[in-house]
């Protein structure tokens, strides 16, 4: 049974995470619950206080639900049944946070018979395994729908296939009219990149020219609206750009139908380290991000960060790792987007193989394996932490570090976790007259893992 207490102002969380369930406790209440777990052959005895019957009535004694990962995957054979397709270093914008830096050094471009063979791959893999569907997903290095000869023909072959394939992209939105059309008739979602406020936007996702971006983006959100089609929005936040956080939210929520936002702090990578503008003021972003969530609630919509899933109960941070083939534009296989290429520091430890021009995937088990066994080893040492079951030992590329001893360090980002997480449980067990007992509300029942 896993019960973490979390001090809290004078009292304590009473926090078990696989049942989803929380509530305030004062010290005597923690200690009736230890002095049961120490002796269980006590509860006879104990079951004569009050306060013993409300624990037993709430199911805190107990056991845990059963956790059925799926399949262990360490061990098994790499067939991923998603494709991600890195079409370009290309880009439009300059946005002054990127984590690809994208747009500068010389342009790689996917060719369409490496995401041709991408593509075979995950369908061929789906099938084996039984599955009814696959999934292809686009992104970046750069802005994929700037490859888009190669990216048309590359969804048009992957809805070929004779299972359905789910298709996506992940892009900064400036489109024009045609290709606007062209992707809400043939792809199936979109995560757009788009920061709220004129002023944010235009700020810190300009286009090359130094130009704002944000009339022809929100005429793409206004498109999407008008066909009900799919789609979520990120919010990249800087120090600078905390304070406007809420506003934006505000913003999208009013002039938007976005059902789900994306919430995430600018990592120390890319141009955010070269302008130094990795956010560093965690306790405001954490008190920014809970006023733009009870907004997001009130509007019936889903907001979130990444490293905070209260909702979410799993053993991966996502599942990259084990079931996406990511192909980079010069074919290399990665285990993560965002470690796009061979010049990113981490690029030792994400990337594994290649994909070649006859279909042929070379892998290196022994690189993946590497990879695996980090955050294997990061994860072991996360189980003390409340945040253990909803991000699993945090996502890879934030925690592993180029001399290779960061997955064993906790910093800044497990703060934020922890924080965020804490005032996520604190505004469940408010809602619920100081019980959580796993109702979410509104669109928060989404579930991202």
């Amino acid at each position: 049974m896993h019960t973490y207490v979390i001090p809290y102002q004078g009292k304590y969380i009473v926090y078990q995470p696989l049942k989803r369930l929380a509530f305030l406790a004062n010290s005597a209440l923690v200690n009736l619950i230890v002095a049961h777990q120490n002796d269980p052959g006590r509860s006879e005895q104990l079951r004569q206080q009050e306060a013993f019957r409300f624990l037993d009535e709430i199911g805190v004694f107990e056991p845990d639900p059963p956790f059925t990962p799926p399949a262990s995957r360490e061990h098994q054979a790499f067939k991923p049944t998603v494709a991600v397709c890195l079409m370009t270093t290309q880009c439009n914008f300059r946005c002054i946070y990127c984590y690809a830096s994208g747009g500068e050094g010389a342009t790689k471009k996917l060719s369409f018979e490496l995401g041709q063979r991408a593509i075979d791959t995950v369908f061929s893999n789906a099938q084996d395994l039984g599955q009814d569907s696959f999934a292809v997903s686009f992104h970046g290095g750069g802005e994929p729908t700037m490859a888009q000869r190669n990216f048309h023909k590359l969804v048009l072959y992957a809805k070929s296939k004779e299972i359905p394939c789910e298709t996506s992209v992940a892009s900064n939105g400036y489109w024009g009219r045609q290709q606007r059309e062209w992707i809400l008739n043939h792809l199936d979602q979109v995560s757009l990149s788009f920061d709220g406020l004129q002023v944010l936007q235009d700020r810190q996702r300009p286009l090359t020219s130094g130009k704002g971006s944000f009339k022809v983006v929100m005429e793409t959100i206004q498109a999407m609206d008008q066909r009900a089609f799919p789609y979520g929005i990120r919010v990249t936040v800087t120090d600078e750009g905390i304070e406007h956080l809420a506003q934006s939210i505000e913003f999208l929520c009013r002039e938007t139908n976005c059902q789900t936002f994306q919430v995430e702090p600018a990592f120390n990578h890319g141009r955010a380290t070269r302008n130094e503008l990795a956010l560093n003021d965690n306790r405001r972003f954490a008190s920014a991000f809970m006023e733009a969530h009870h907004l997001a609630v009130a509007q019936g919509r889903h907001l979130y960060y990444s490293g905070a899933r209260p909702w979410v109960v799993t053993d991966r941070f996502c599942q990259a790792v084990d079931n996406a083939l990511i192909v980079s534009a010069d074919g290399g296989l990665t285990a993560c987007y965002e470690v796009y290429g061979p010049e990113h520091p981490l690029a030792s430890d994400f990337f594994f193989g290649s994909l070649g021009l006859d279909g042929q995937l070379t892998e290196t088990p022994k690189a993946r394996q590497s990879l695996q066994d980090k955050i294997a080893e990061r994860k072991a040492l996360c189980e003390a932490c409340f945040c253990y079951w909803h991000c699993a030992g945090d996502c890879p590329p934030k925690t592993l570090s180029p001399d290779g001893d960061g997955h064993r360090q906790f910093g800044a980002r497990c703060d934020l976790n922890r924080l965020i997480t804490q005032e996520l449980l604190l505004g469940y067990m408010a809602d619920g007259n100081g019980l959580w007992q796993g109702e979410l509300p509104g669109a928060q029942q989404i579930c991202e893992a």
